[in-house]
């Protein structure tokens, strides 16, 4: 893990929150970003808050999807990944960071805080989560580029940095299994998608990697807006396609660098 000192010289010190505190800041705008894991995000946290993990691409999705100017109220495990979260979000010109509270999701259950949770599942369950629930709503969250190269059967493409202008595509009734290629960007989308409203949100957390691993068929869309299925050989991954059709599939996650870029939460 990227390591940083608990306290940067001529920068002042983080000041930690109470989940009191943290949930005031949050009531007059500021952003409650959560630093966590995927699993550990999903298993509990609080409403409203937005998912962008450490262990990963975070300072570079965070300028893409947080404006400039808007204050941010951390959650992190603790005061390193809070003090790392900072320096990074400062990297990209995000520097409006008012503290961090810890995650401490047995005190937010004692609490009365309002909490939420969400399922997560792989590839090889999918068929059944399917079967038993034929209105749940596949959401493809990768970029339009990717979701070109095939994506899974029947899938929606909503790519992440168009939810809050697309959001409204996807039915609010129904529930929503979200993916993307490994489950980085799924987590972050389906946070979105619950602070937006959205009722009943999942995530597919292998994505198109663990799909692509079960030797499963991918879908891909032509230019005309036809459908095809990609059907992938494994272990050569040698790809069979229709004639009518050709493409490759990503074979490895793509993330961006942590460069500054455009907000928008």
């Amino acid at each position: 893990m990227y390591m940083v000192p608990h306290h940067t010289p001529g920068r002042p010190s983080l000041r930690l929150l109470t989940t009191a505190e943290a949930l005031q800041e949050q009531s007059e705008g500021a952003l409650l970003l959560d630093t966590r894991p995927a699993e550990r995000f999903a298993r509990l946290f609080i409403r409203g808050a937005v998912q962008i993990g450490l262990q990963g691409p975070f300072a570079s999705w965070a300028a893409m999807l947080i404006r400039p100017t808007q204050p941010i109220a951390l959650l992190a495990a603790d005061l390193e990944d809070a003090e790392e979260a900072r320096i990074r979000l400062a990297r990209v010109g995000l520097e409006s960071v008012t503290g961090y509270a810890l995650a401490e999701e047995q005190r937010w259950l004692e609490g009365g805080v309002s909490v939420a949770s969400m399922s997560i599942h792989g590839t090889r369950s999918l068929n059944t989560v399917l079967q038993n629930d034929p209105t749940i709503q596949l959401v493809d969250v990768r970029s339009r580029s990717e979701w070109l190269k095939g994506h899974l059967p029947g899938a929606i493409s909503l790519p992440l940095l168009d939810l809050e202008s697309k959001g409204q595509f996807i039915d609010p009734s129904r529930p929503s299994l979200v993916y993307c290629y490994e489950g980085y960007r799924a987590t972050t989308a389906a946070s979105i998608l619950l602070k937006g409203g959205a009722g009943d949100v999942a995530i597919l957390i292998d994505g198109i990697e663990g799909w692509l691993a079960s030797g499963l068929p991918l879908e891909t869309t032509t230019a005309r807006g036809r459908s095809d299925v990609i059907l992938i050989s494994f272990p050569r991954l040698r790809l069979v396609t229709s004639p009518r059709v050709h493409c490759s599939v990503p074979l490895a996650a793509r993330h961006p660098i942590e460069t500054p870029a455009g907000g928008s939460l």
